[in-house]
């Protein structure tokens, strides 16, 4: 009989993990969000849409290439090109070199997840509960407000490591990688305009600014191009030193910086949205294993093992799933 697991989060992570273990057992997702996605998340909000999480991926492993291969030849997948700049307030323009290809999916980032997700049994805006004790050596699930939501062998945690040690909250052991793992934020700043982006970059990396990255989303190959969607990311360390700062104050901060990095006029927006991300990206650089104990029936991958690379994030998942079908 097959072990019966649940996976909580259907980012791209979860959904790795999930594929990786198809056949080995039978698998339900759980994801809090009205989609799958996590980090390659969209937001939509007619007639713009941004990639307000990860912005591009690239490819350097073996095995990350072959797993693109066929996305990036039936077009989910494809090259971001054009040009990219160093912006810094009161200093020259410069240009900067991508000296790899940098990857999108189409027509929004997280394409690529949903089609990972298809044929997997997933249920959305559904939170699970912190783990009560095993009964019967199985994980009895139940959702925030306490209605059960299943029996399991094993639980797969693909949440932040701050929502991961509440959710297996004693079980997990003093040494466990996970405790260690401390987390940056970020904010997401989305601007949309009625008009054709004008400019001839398509991207800029910032320096001495809180804000460290500009993308003009509408020059994504795939999206329209006859509105200019863009987003702002702001550097981990500043957003992590504001991260409970009160938002309205936070925005205005965040659009006069841009204002002074920028020649448009930022209030002039016919959208404009701000997404706090509390978990962004790993503080410490050192790659971390996934946690996995067999005995206990309990697993953590995510962004935690890794500096957030979306091809480490999935280099990380696959270790996992195939150390669970090894063992």
């Amino acid at each position: 009989m097959k072990p019966r697991i649940a996976i909580i989060g259907a980012g791209l992570s979860g959904l790795t993990v999930a594929n990786g273990l198809t056949g080995f057992a039978d698998i339900t997702l759980f994801e809090k969000s009205r989609g799958v996605g996590g980090r390659m998340s969209t937001r939509y909000a007619d007639p713009f849409y941004f990639d307000h999480g990860t912005q591009f991926f690239t490819a350097r492993s073996k095995a990350f290439k072959q797993f693109l291969k066929p996305y990036i030849e039936s077009g989910l997948v494809a090259p971001w090109q054009g040009k990219v700049i160093t912006l810094e307030a009161n200093k020259k323009v410069t240009d900067r070199l991508w000296f790899e290809p940098h990857y999108v999916a189409c027509p929004s980032m997280n394409s690529l997840c949903k089609k990972l997700s298809e044929g997997l049994q997933i249920t959305l805006q559904t939170e699970v509960a912190p783990l009560a004790d095993k009964i019967n050596n199985q994980w009895h699930l139940k959702n925030a407000s306490g209605e059960a939501l299943g029996i399991f062998d094993v639980v797969i945690s693909t949440a932040p490591p701050t929502q991961t040690i509440r959710l297996f909250d004693k079980h997990l052991p003093d040494d466990c990688p996970i405790k260690s793992a401390n987390m940056l934020g970020c904010y997401t700043m989305m601007l949309g305009f009625k008009k054709p982006w004008d400019k001839s970059w398509m991207a800029a990396k910032v320096h001495n600014s809180p804000i460290e990255w500009i993308a003009i989303n509408s020059t994504k190959p795939g999206r329209d191009a006859a509105m200019t969607s863009m987003t702002v990311h702001t550097n981990n360390a500043w957003a992590q030193q504001h991260i409970d700062d009160d938002i309205a104050v936070t925005e205005a901060l965040l659009k006069q910086e841009l204002s002074h990095l920028m020649d448009i006029d930022v209030y002039a927006a016919d959208y404009f949205a701000l997404h706090r991300w509390r978990y962004a990206l790993l503080e410490e650089k050192e790659k971390n294993d996934p946690y996995w104990d067999a005995q206990l029936g309990l697993a953590s991958v995510g962004d935690w093992c890794t500096a957030s690379r979306i091809e480490d994030v999935w280099l990380s998942a696959r270790e996992l799933a195939d150390a669970m079908t090894n063992c």
